[in-house]
């Protein structure tokens, strides 16, 4: 598994190559990524791949999926890698395609590692999206413990110390929550007292 730090570290490591310069030299260089560079996590971005494009393409995945902790940062990380070699694929293919004599082995190879890496991303995917949805229910179920916990100091008029209980949230943070929360109740049961009625200011 490929975690934020072996990121950073692959990108060092691949700045002290130029890479292939040449046509010939790129299609060298297409096969040898072949049999390391689609099926290896330890070198994530090749010598001829560009810096700033897998940067952008690193950061708009971890901002789309917002990992909040070790695990889920790590789940991001290797689905960052699995991607990024199927965009790696997915030009190899074409490079072979639009050669005048095309290897169909080789891509042959390389359709059924691309499928490997889509069957790797379905299951990292899942894997992340399910604790996240876990640590969602662990975070809406505390916050629901302590809006109790308020509404029963506020019915009893006595002052809520929620910090002494454990809770990071303040009484306003709380207050904010449990007006949102009555706000939305309360528009529930309006929307659904009109549901069905026609339009128009029918009596």
């Amino acid at each position: 598994m490929s975690s934020p730090a072996q990121v950073v570290a692959n990108i060092e490591n691949a700045r002290h190559s130029t890479g292939p310069r040449t046509e010939e030299g790129k299609a060298r260089s297409a096969q040898n990524s072949l049999k390391h560079g689609l099926t290896s996590t330890k070198s994530i971005l090749l010598p001829d791949e560009d810096e700033a494009e897998f940067q952008q393409f690193a950061e708009g995945l971890t901002a789309n999926f917002g990992p909040e902790n070790a695990i889920e940062t790590d789940l991001v990380a290797e689905i960052i890698s699995i991607q990024w070699r199927r965009k790696r694929a997915a030009r190899l293919e074409a490079r072979i395609l639009s050669a005048e004599s095309p290897d169909f082995k080789a891509l042959n190879n390389i359709s059924l590692i691309a499928s490997r890496l889509k069957r790797e991303f379905s299951a990292t995917l899942k894997e992340l999206l399910q604790l996240q949805a876990l640590r969602e229910k662990n975070i809406t179920q505390i916050w629901e413990s302590a809006a109790t916990l308020r509404r029963a100091d506020l019915i009893l008029k006595r002052p809520t110390d929620l910090a002494a209980l454990g809770f990071v949230f303040s009484n306003q943070e709380i207050d904010r929550y449990i007006q949102q929360k009555d706000a939305l109740e309360n528009a529930r049961r309006t929307v659904g007292m009109f549901q069905g009625r026609p339009m128009g200011g029918a009596n």
